[in-house]
C-alpha cells in the first residue's frame, strides 16, 4: 500500500493517480518529492513566521495546494516537465490574482 500525505485531499490524489496512471513507486515518490519541498520551505521560512512548528506550517498550507503540488511532483517525475511547468504557472497567477482580489477587497472595505 502506498503512503499518501495526510493533508493531500484524498479523492483529488485518486484522480490524478487515475488521469496520470502512476504506479505506487510513482506516487510514493512523488510523495516524497512534496514533502521535500514543503519541509525545505518551512526551513526557509522568514523569521517573523519562524514560531510555526512544521505541523502548524503544514497546517497553513490550503488543501488545493497541496493537490497541485502533488500533481506537479508527479508529472516531473515522469519527465513531463512542460506540463508540469504549465500547471505551475497557472496556480502562482491564480494564487496572485487571489491575493490581488482579496487586498482590493480590503481596501475597499475600509474606504466604506
Amino acid at each position: 500500500m502506498t503512503a499518501l500525505h495526510k493533508r493531500l485531499p484524498l479523492l483529488t490524489a485518486g484522480d490524478i493517480i487515475e488521469n496520470l496512471g502512476l504506479n505506487a513507486q510513482q506516487v510514493t515518490k512523488a510523495t516524497a518529492t512534496m514533502d521535500r519541498i514543503v519541509r525545505r520551505a518551512w526551513r526557509l521560512r522568514p523569521a517573523a513566521q519562524r514560531t510555526l512548528t512544521l505541523e502548524e506550517f503544514e497546517d497553513a498550507v490550503p488543501p488545493c495546494h497541496w493537490a497541485v503540488m502533488f500533481e506537479v511532483c508527479a508529472l516531473n517525475n515522469l519527465g513531463r516537465h512542460t506540463e508540469a511547468k504549465t500547471l505551475t504557472n497557472a496556480a502562482r497567477l491564480l494564487n496572485t490574482a487571489g491575493r490581488s482580489a482579496s487586498t482590493a477587497g480590503a481596501r475597499k472595505q475600509r474606504a466604506r
